[in-house]
């Protein structure tokens, strides 16, 4: 069957996912050094067409680029360059993280499914969770990037003396009893809270706005957030790397 893979290689892991039109098929996740699954995973549904959007760089990122290209009849590589079906307002497209451009289509293409003249916060809760805003004319006009949660944990403990490395899991009181309680609802509330102010801030400039959440942290935030207003999606950047797929290929570009 016909259809297109996309692939998001990004900083921790590489995930794909198979669509037929704008059905996603099929999504997997793997390390980036095991090359071999995506090998797999293209020999069991064989698609026609790739989109590879990658933020990280190495001699393993470059073979699941290759095998884009080798197994797929065409294959586009996103770039602030590519044609989009909206428009970037940021001031330095050139740094502008390729996962970022694939989220932003991807809660857009749905936001305009749900409400055409909504205004759409993506906040992806992934290494660094990232905020960023698509305006109703379908502009992306940029957003704000901060520490996800395993790296604060991290800083905590590789920039002081004796602070421990803790982990998410376990007791989150609202003020810490002992050093692991302390750091843990530290990060995490202090996250919740920086996450809360800023959509409520947003929303008294942009008051239609629409909340999409992802990233591998994106189910936690979503949770504890606890608001039926805000849209989880797993998948939002493999929906959107499809969508500007699809785009080109209407337009002829691929």
């Amino acid at each position: 069957m016909k259809g297109n893979l996309t692939i998001d290689n990004g900083n921790t892991s590489v995930k794909v996912a198979f669509f037929i039109g704008t059905q996603v098929v099929a999504t997997n996740r793997f390390i980036r050094r095991d090359a071999r699954l995506l090998e797999r995973f293209i020999s069991t549904y064989k698609p026609d067409t790739a989109i590879v959007c990658s933020t990280a760089s190495s001699a393993a990122s470059q073979r699941i680029e290759q095998l884009a290209n080798e197994r797929c009849r065409r294959a586009l590589h996103l770039t602030h360059e590519t044609q989009l079906p909206i428009r970037l307002g940021y001031r330095t497209p050139q740094t502008l993280g390729r996962d970022r451009i694939a989220t932003a289509v991807g809660a857009w293409s749905i936001a305009r499914r749900l409400d055409q003249h909504c205004d759409v916060l993506v906040i992806d809760a992934g290494t660094a969770i990232t905020y960023d805003l698509v305006t109703s004319d379908s502009c992306f006009v940029g957003g704000n990037i901060a520490p996800g949660l395993a790296l604060r944990f991290k800083a905590l403990h590789e920039h002081t003396g004796r602070l421990p490395l803790i982990q998410p899991e376990g007791d989150t009181p609202m003020v810490g009893y002992d050093t692991e309680t302390a750091i843990r609802s530290g990060v995490m509330l202090g996250l919740l809270g920086e996450v809360r102010s800023y959509i409520a801030d947003l929303k008294l400039s942009h008051p239609s706005l629409m909340v999409f959440i992802t990233g591998g942290d994106g189910k936690w935030l979503h949770s504890k957030l606890a608001d039926k207003n805000i849209i989880y999606s797993e998948h939002l950047a493999a929906e959107g790397l499809n969508r500007i797929l699809l785009y080109n290929q209407a337009n002829g570009n691929i």
